[in-house]
């Protein structure tokens, strides 16, 4: 007994929890990663479900290949745990459900423990506010826990075991199983809504508008013409009825040439443009412009194309 409580103490010291490396927990109330409490497997319908990973060692160790001040790439997997479908098979089935990319930095990685809360309450969580642990977006939708309990919604009226899965850089970091029983999984739809609306919104109040690289005020305004006169702009796909801001994203002109004869094919180079929509939300795209290399010239300048809108508070723009 003595031994146990011995090294109970000696993991508390090296880790800072209890918890055993390698390991997910999870709650219904957010968990305290230094002093976990409440603890639990098992999750009915439309409680909400919050998750610490610890690790082996700092994610920062993972990643010792990577510049300190440089941001890292994190996985978080989510499978439906099933039982066989055939007397003669003795594992179970795992179908993965999604996965999301963290991208850490900061102080963050100093840790041996991740916060990484699955579905957390809406009206309270913070998970999207944080500049040093962000979600990627696609389009409108986010990833991260608005797309957990999207997921979750589609499960089947019974019981589910589901298996959480942290990589760090191509590793198993940390696992984890809980199961949710119950019927009405339809309420994390709302849940999802919600968090994916939390989401924009804090995602819009942390955004940065990029830096201009190269500065050319004549260049700046012909790109704006360019890009006003492009069909994405008059058809309303950019969503943008007035041009606020625009910073040349590159330091200069990138040639493409001809991967056989070597001639030039033409000169582009990118912005990112700041614009106001239809309903007065602003956001910014990182566009392309393109001058074709013809008669030993290059040609005038032409919008490209744009990539995804970036949500950004309008008062951000200007800073």
């Amino acid at each position: 007994m003595k031994r146990f409580f011995t090294l109970s103490l000696l993991l508390y010291a090296i880790y800072g929890m209890a918890q055993s490396p390698g390991e997910i927990v999870f709650s219904s109330s957010p968990v305290d990663p230094l002093n976990p409490a409440n603890l639990k497997q098992s999750f009915t319908t439309g409680e909400h479900i919050y998750a610490v990973a610890y690790l082996p060692q700092t994610v920062g160790d993972y990643y010792s290949h990577v510049a300190p001040e440089k941001k890292v790439n994190l996985e978080l997997f989510l499978y439906s745990v099933k039982p066989p479908l055939y007397s003669y098979q003795t594992q179970d089935r795992e179908e993965q459900l999604t996965y999301a990319n963290i991208i850490l930095s900061g102080t963050l990685k100093n840790n041996k423990y991740l916060v990484v809360d699955l579905v957390p309450d809406p009206a309270t969580t913070k998970v999207y506010a944080n500049p040093e642990f962000t979600y990627k977006v696609f389009g409108k939708k986010w990833d991260g826990p608005a797309s957990f309990a999207e997921v979750l919604a589609s499960l089947e009226d019974s019981e589910n075991v589901i298996k959480v899965v942290l990589k760090l850089y191509y590793n198993d970091a940390a696992t984890g199983k809980f199961t949710l029983s119950g019927g009405n999984y339809g309420v994390y739809a709302g849940m999802a809504k919600q968090l994916n609306d939390g989401a924009a919104d804090a995602g819009a109040r942390s955004a940065v508008f990029p830096k201009a690289e190269k500065s050319d005020q004549a260049l700046e305004s012909r790109m704006i013409t360019a890009l006003k006169n492009s069909n994405d702009w008059k058809n309303g796909r950019l969503d943008a009825t007035e041009v606020l801001r625009i910073a040349i994203y590159d330091k200069d002109w990138y040639i493409r040439r001809h991967e056989i004869s070597g001639a030039i094919l033409h000169r582009y180079i990118r912005a990112a443009v700041a614009v106001k929509g239809k309903t007065g939300q602003c956001g910014y795209y990182i566009v392309t412009y393109q001058e074709d290399y013809a008669g030993g010239k290059f040609q005038p300048l032409k919008y490209d194309g744009a990539g995804d809108r970036h949500a950004i508070s309008c008062e951000n723009i200007g800073k």
